[in-house]
């Protein structure tokens, strides 16, 4: 399996935000939700959260948790 075709681990997650400054729980309340929120799309599909995530740090959904997106193209 390629290494673009595995989910990013939580601990990537966790320090890809932080080596852009932030942190989870800031990120969670800025988006106007309680403060463990987020980490909710680190253990499994939460759309609306993975998104938040994605923009943050500039990355496609499907590149963070590909797993979770069928790729378009694909049946």
């Amino acid at each position: 399996m390629r290494e673009q075709d595995q989910d990013w681990t939580p601990s990537r997650v966790v320090g890809e935000i932080k080596i852009r400054g932030g942190n989870l729980r800031s990120l969670s309340r800025s988006s106007g939700l309680q403060a463990d929120t987020l980490r909710n799309a680190l253990y499994r599909h939460c759309p609306k959260y993975e998104r938040i995530i994605s923009e943050y740090l500039n990355v496609p959904v499907e590149q963070i948790w590909p797993s979770r997106y069928e790729k378009k193209g694909k049946n």
